[in-house]
């Protein structure tokens, strides 16, 4: 491990993993909060080969195919025991979709990683080493049949290999259970040797997510975090609001009108496209905390609901503009210190209507919040918009500015362009 402590006051440094490193790997999990944090702090670049990234998305097929095909054998046989024989369960009409898994992974696993290449030369490289049985592939022998494997880890390592000959001030964490066939990082087996000569100080091996979590980070109780992650967000109304108008936007959003709240929990419900102004904001719970300490700071992800109220584009072209309020779930990253802008780590919004339900959670802020907007709304509307942005940076004003404009109409009601 002194090799590891020599990395850590490396100036750049990539933690590049290995299939077995993040096989299943939840985007929403622990190991992924970590190399998140590891990411974003700048402590690392967080890599995999793009072959890893192929392996990583075809276990994720695999899986969805054979639970699909059991899906349909169950709901065949529930149909069958129904009295009438009636359609009455879920059908799986629209078929398997292979393609549209395959995508949806791709987007999330690259949200997280940096993608090294593995060319075709590489992967051609790797299968004449495998043909020959050479290190990271191997030849097995079972019941007297030799059997020739390990092509897929003859490409990764050659990407790796690739990129510290294209990088060469850049220090190489290797995250890789397989110590059998790729070494332990103190030798390395022939002809691997060939292939590292002259970078061998450059690069160091981490058997597991663990022992990552020991090499660049030090972890951090939760219930000595909770507290410290609440302040932070607590403060960070303001910022949440900025976020809001470029994370909360997309086709029927759900959320609850504010002038038409009857005091008795009940709201119309609305549906919205985007925000035309930041809202306000206000913490309403925070849970599943993780954190980890790199250097001096403790940096953590949690999951948090914000309640956003003011004023957004309305989904029905008839409604305009409207008073709405909504519970916004999210994954925050930032660090207990609050100097960092916190990421938003949900790849898309959960946002949600005021339910009577969660009363208790809500109606303390809309309270306030109804007053506000009836006293925004109130008299001359012609700077309705003009007053939601007075307290918000220059970046979102510039951003405003790019909506469609809003026409005030004789009412008072604001409607776009398009509406």
């Amino acid at each position: 491990m002194s090799l590891v402590r020599a990395f850590l006051g490396a100036a750049a440094m990539i933690l590049i993993l290995d299939t077995n490193a993040v096989r299943m790997l939840n985007p929403n999990g622990s190991n992924a909060d970590v190399l998140r944090i590891i990411k974003t702090s700048g402590t690392a670049r967080v890599a995999v080969p793009e072959m890893v990234l192929h392996e990583m998305i075809a276990q994720q097929v695999i899986e969805y195919r054979d639970a699909f095909e059991k899906a349909e054998v169950a709901v065949k046989r529930v149909r069958g025991r129904h009295p009438d024989s009636r359609p009455v369960y879920m059908e799986l009409h629209r078929g398997i979709d292979i393609e549209g898994i395959r995508k949806g992974w791709d987007k999330q696993y690259r949200a997280i990683f940096e993608i090294i290449p593995t060319t075709g030369e590489m992967a051609l490289e790797a299968l004449v080493r495998e043909a020959n049985g050479e290190k990271p592939a191997k030849l097995t022998e079972k019941q007297g049949e030799k059997k020739k494997e390990g092509a897929r880890d003859v490409a990764i390592w050659l990407s790796v290999i690739d990129f510290m000959r294209k990088n060469p001030k850049e220090k190489v964490y290797f995250v890789t259970k397989n110590s059998k066939d790729f070494g332990d990082g103190s030798a390395w087996p022939a002809p691997m040797d060939s292939d590292i000569r002259g970078m061998e100080h450059r690069i160091a091996i981490l058997s597991d997510m663990d022992a990552v979590i020991s090499a660049l980070t030090e972890e951090v109780q939760a219930s000595e975090l909770s507290a410290e992650a609440s302040a932070a967000l607590k403060v960070l109304s303001q910022t949440i609001g900025e976020l809001a108008i470029k994370e909360v936007r997309g086709v029927q959003l759900r959320a609850s009108i504010l002038s038409m709240f009857d005091r008795g929990g009940h709201f119309k419900r609305a549906t919205f496209r985007r925000w035309v102004a930041p809202p306000d904001a206000e913490l309403l719970s925070v849970s599943n905390v993780t954190g980890h300490k790199i250097g001096e700071r403790v940096w953590f992800i949690a999951d948090v609901e914000w309640l956003l109220w003011g004023i957004a584009q309305s989904f029905t072209p008839n409604l305009g503009v409207i008073p709405i309020a909504c519970i916004w779930e999210t994954r925050v990253l930032m660090t207990t210190s609050g100097i960092e802008r916190p990421t938003v780590v949900s790849d898309r919004p959960v946002v949600k209507r005021l339910l009577p339900e969660d009363r208790h959670k809500w109606e303390p802020v809309v309270e306030r919040a109804v007053g506000a907007i009836d006293e925004l709304m109130a008299g001359e509307a012609q700077n309705l918009v003009s007053k939601m942005l007075l307290n918000y940076s220059e970046e979102n004003r510039s951003l405003i500015a790019q909506l469609p404009s809003l026409i005030v109409g004789v009412e008072g009601e604001t409607f776009g362009e398009d509406g």
